[in-house]
Parts: C-alpha cells; structure tokens; sequence
C-alpha cells in the first residue's frame, strides 16, 4: 500500500514540561509521508520557545500561533492540511515509533473507515492506594463507560468516539461533517465521532494504537477537580447537543468516587483494628 500523506495536529498552551517529549516522539515516526503542524494557543511558559528551537532542525515541523479553544485550534490546522488524513494527539503525549504507520494500516483496512484510535495508557509518578484504585476503576467496563478514552480493547473494535489525544481521521470525512463543534467546551471529540456516525463512518479502536498519556493528576483531590471540569463540559453539551447526553455516566461516576472511599474506610477499620 502507497504511503497516505498525513498531517499530525498538536495544540497546545502552557505544555513546557512535556512539549519537548512529544515532539521528538513525533519526529521520529516509521512514516515516510507525513507533517506536523504545531499549533500553539498563547502559551505565556517555554512551550512555544521549545517547539520553534525543533522546528529548526526538522523540515517537516511547522509551528503556527493561534488564538482560540482546542476545537477551533484543530479546524484551522484541517483546513491549513492538504495531507490525505489528519491524525490528532496531545502535547504532553509520547507516541511510539510505529503509531502513525499501524493507525494508518487500520484506517485504510475497509473503505466505511473514518477514524481509528487506541489506547492511551497513562504515565505519571506512583500514587498512593486511592489513585491506583482510580486507574483501576478507569480500565472497567462501567467505570470507562466501554469509551476508548480509557478502557483498552484486546481486538480491533468498533467505538462511538475516539479521543484527539491518539486519533487519526479520513481527511475529507473530516470536511464533510464541518470539522469539530467550535462552541463546545468539552465532548467536541464525542460530537465529532457522533456526527461522523451518521454520515455512515465507522470508527475503529486498534489496540496497538496505543500512546503514553502524561496524567494530570496524582492525588484524589486534584482527580475530582478534573472531573467536575470534564462532567462540567459534558453537561454544556449535553444541553446543546441532546445526543451527548449519557445516562450510564451517572453510576459509572459513583463507582470512580465510591470505591476509593470504600478503600479509605478499609484502611481506617484495619487501623482500629487489634
């Protein structure tokens, strides 16, 4: 098979202690055919200092400033692509050698293919009992929703959503749907798969997809201020899009808060415990 070409997207603000990590993961691709197009969304740290330094010394790193949200960052580098397909990931993602060359295979396979996405294992230093219970909770199949966010297939599956931290899209079907949902502050990846859907694209979770995701959490505290961000997101677009609406989210939720409580009243009954 010909070598699609390919555009990978990274936006990102304020990302200085990952950025660097990112880039030369990306740089270094068994892909013959491809570009990435930094966008950086007003970072005021080293981000945009770092990128520059490495698009220097690789031709195929273009870094381009752009004030706007996640969504409207990653439509503007759609439509500055001409690439064939236009794949996704985080600054404070790490890519393996081969991710862009497996994801490509797959999205390739069948032609009702619109995306493909994988695991996004997550990497941060070791927490205490409560946070390993949390990472647990999060690869279940009610924790996770089944979403491929976190929970990890073992075989090639079918999936409403793929994340934009490790994904890659047909290009044209992209452009066919009107890109991401600008006004969305959160589930822009959920509406964009649910769109895509209806068009008639498949969207594929290939497990050796799969990318190191830096955590932004290491402690209970720090977790629920980042799910009552993302359950905060979800509810603005719950009430724009009544589609994104997910009532399983609600005991899949009590059991991600349940169960580390559940492990803390454990600890404190041992500790009166003769």
């Amino acid at each position: 098979m010909p070598f699609p070409s390919v555009s990978v997207v990274v936006t990102a603000k304020n990302e200085e202690q990952t950025v660097e990590r990112c880039l030369s993961a990306l740089v270094n691709q068994d892909y013959h055919n491809y570009e990435i197009l930094f966008v950086d969304a007003g970072s005021r740290d080293a981000t945009l200092r770092t990128a520059q330094t490495m698009a220097n010394s690789h031709a195929n790193l273009r870094v381009v400033q752009y004030s706007g949200n996640p969504s409207q960052c990653r439509n503007m580098a759609v439509q500055m692509s001409k690439s064939d397909v236009v794949a996704f990931t985080d600054a404070d993602v790490e890519v393996p050698a081969g991710w862009l060359k497996t994801s490509i295979e797959t999205l390739f396979s069948r032609p009702e293919i619109g995306g493909v996405g994988g695991p996004n294992l997550p990497v941060r230093e070791p927490g205490g009992s409560m946070i390993n219970a949390v990472d647990l909770i999060l690869t279940t199949s009610l924790g996770s929703m089944r979403s491929a966010q976190s929970y990890e297939f073992r075989d090639r599956t079918e999936v409403k959503s793929i994340p934009c931290c490790n994904a890659a899209y047909l290009r044209q079907a992209l452009l066919e749907i009107g890109g991401f949902d600008e006004d969305l502050v959160g589930c822009d990846d959920t509406d964009l798969g649910y769109r895509m859907r209806h068009m008639g694209r498949k969207l594929i979770f290939d497990p050796r997809a799969r990318v190191l995701h830096s955590v932004k959490f290491g402690s209970l505290r720090q977790f629920a201020r980042l799910m009552f961000k993302y359950g905060r997101g979800r509810g603005y677009a719950a009430r724009r899009r009544r589609y994104l609406f997910s009532g399983p989210a609600i005991p899949a939720a009590a059991v991600i808060v349940g169960l580390p409580l559940l492990l803390v009243g454990t600890e404190v009954s041992r500790s009166f415990t003769p």
